[in-house]
């Protein structure tokens, strides 16, 4: 019961309430007894200055007795008491114990307020002692009151409080563990849901009631989750689809021609050769792909190793185009590199070569015969900027924002310009393993543009991590 989130409100709720309950209750009662006090003894220095006033006035002996008379109480008693702490005059008849006299006599010369302890059956008594002066006599008027009645005022405010405490600690625990029941039930609904939710149901959404308090927040926070989960689950599914598609055609190739090959017992070298050939360029293919398809495994789970060195980025450059020139000879595409300056970098060679090499790559592929490529290397001031420029045909608009999609290929639009003369069609992981690289190294790649004159791509790659 008490790992449940609404018991544990709930105690600290009223263990947060009898802290402040205790704390004020002591408060007042330590201020309802200094008032209950401060009131018994405003009340006998009150009827004590009246008593020594109308005294001294009528003074005879028949008039003290009218003072008397006029100042008898039913919960106090005045006694005048000579130098000597005889009792010559008093508002009543009771005899007192012998003990408070002694009490009496010794406080009268001190003046003041003072209390007397009681018996066993008595609360003590509460007394002020004031001088009085009698034809020129000194004699001392004690104004005395049972604590009786404080007393019971005291006990009547603790046993209030003691018992409004519990009681109110009761009526909080019931009303704090209603209402957390009552603000946590979302909560329990949106577990619920979320129970409910699995790879197959990734589209169901949290309902959000309120998006602007606490709940909502987190039922959006949910929502959002699991929108970035049905995406990676897509794109897993997408990828793997399109990775065993990607991977079947080289396979079906190289199967087919090896059945091919095989159904005749005798074939000549040549055609045993050109056999070969078919099959190897297929392994090419299927290599090549199953390595693009492992550094973007490995990129995706952030366990490829960085081996950072510093390299001269214009000579990566130009070792790129050097490779690609007897392909592009073979296709009469020309290819420039025009280099502004020396650029002394920090980072992956071998990285930083295969990005460039795929940029340029995929430039050689959407050219036609006769066009160019150019590449040109150049500093801003807070980028090394790198520009990839063709003269194919342009990637139409509606298709700019999904070429850096993993297996995403441009068959309908470019495809037989691509597929002529450079070895079939793509796998479609050039460009988004050259913007992943690029990421890495804290720059970009980018569709600076592209149209019916050509396409440029520009890489920018911080100043930060070169020199």
């Amino acid at each position: 019961m008490f790992h449940s989130v609404r018991a544990q409100l709930t105690l600290w709720y009223c263990g947060v309430l009898a802290v402040i309950l205790i704390a004020f209750s002591g408060i007042s009662y330590v201020l309802i007894a200094s008032q209950i006090r401060e009131s018994t003894d405003e009340s006998l220095a009150d009827t004590s200055h009246e008593f020594t006033a109308a005294f001294s006035d009528r003074a005879a002996e028949e008039s003290a007795r009218d003072v008397f008379l006029d100042f008898r109480y039913s919960d106090r008693e005045i006694l005048v008491l000579s130098p000597a702490g005889e009792v010559i005059a008093r508002s009543r008849t009771r005899a007192l114990p012998s003990e408070t006299m002694s009490t009496l006599r010794t406080m009268a010369r001190l003046r003041g307020f003072f209390t007397i302890p009681g018996g066993e059956d008595e609360d003590g008594l509460r007394a002020f002692a004031t001088p009085l002066t009698v034809l020129g006599k000194p004699y001392s008027a004690i104004v005395i009151r049972s604590l009786h009645e404080q007393t019971d005022r005291l006990e009547n405010a603790a046993r209030a409080l003691f018992l409004g405490i519990p009681l109110a600690l009761l009526i909080a625990s019931v009303g704090g563990y209603l209402l957390a029941r009552k603000s946590l039930a979302p909560v329990l609904e949106m577990s619920r849901k979320a129970q409910q939710i699995g790879a197959d149901t990734l589209s169901e959404r949290i309902i959000v009631r309120n998006e602007k308090d606490e709940l909502g927040i987190l039922a959006g926070t949910l929502n959002g989750l699991l929108s970035r989960l049905q995406d990676a689950f897509d794109s897993q599914r997408r990828f793997m689809a399109d990775a065993s598609h990607e991977l079947r055609t080289p396979l079906s190739i190289m199967q087919g021609e090896a059945d091919v090959t095989l159904a005749r017992p005798h074939r000549t070298e040549d055609e045993y050769r050109s056999s070969l050939d078919i099959i190897q360029q297929a392994a090419k293919r299927l290599t090549r792909i199953v390595q693009n398809l492992f550094l973007l495994a490995r990129s995706d789970a952030g366990s490829y190793p960085i081996d950072r060195s510093r390299f001269y980025l214009d000579e990566v450059v130009d070792s790129c185009l050097t490779s690609l020139r007897t392909i592009a000879s073979s296709r009469d595409i020309e290819i420039s590199f025009d280099k502004r300056t020396e650029v002394v970098m920090t980072g992956d060679e071998d990285l930083i070569h295969r990005m460039v090499l795929n940029l340029v790559e995929n430039a050689l592929k959407y050219s036609t015969a006769g066009g160019r490529v150019s590449v040109r290397l150049e500093t801003d001031g807070s980028s090394n900027v790198i520009t990839v420029s063709d003269t194919g045909p342009g990637i139409p608009l509606e298709e700019q924002d999904r070429i850096f999609d993993r297996f995403y290929r441009l068959d309908r639009a470019r495809g037989a310009q691509r597929a002529a003369g450079y070895g079939g069609a793509g796998a479609g992981l050039g460009l988004p393993i050259a913007r992943w690289i690029a990421e890495i190294h804290s720059g970009s790649v980018r569709l600076a543009s592209s149209g019916a004159e050509g396409s440029t791509f520009i890489v920018a790659l911080p100043v930060s991590h070169s020199s």
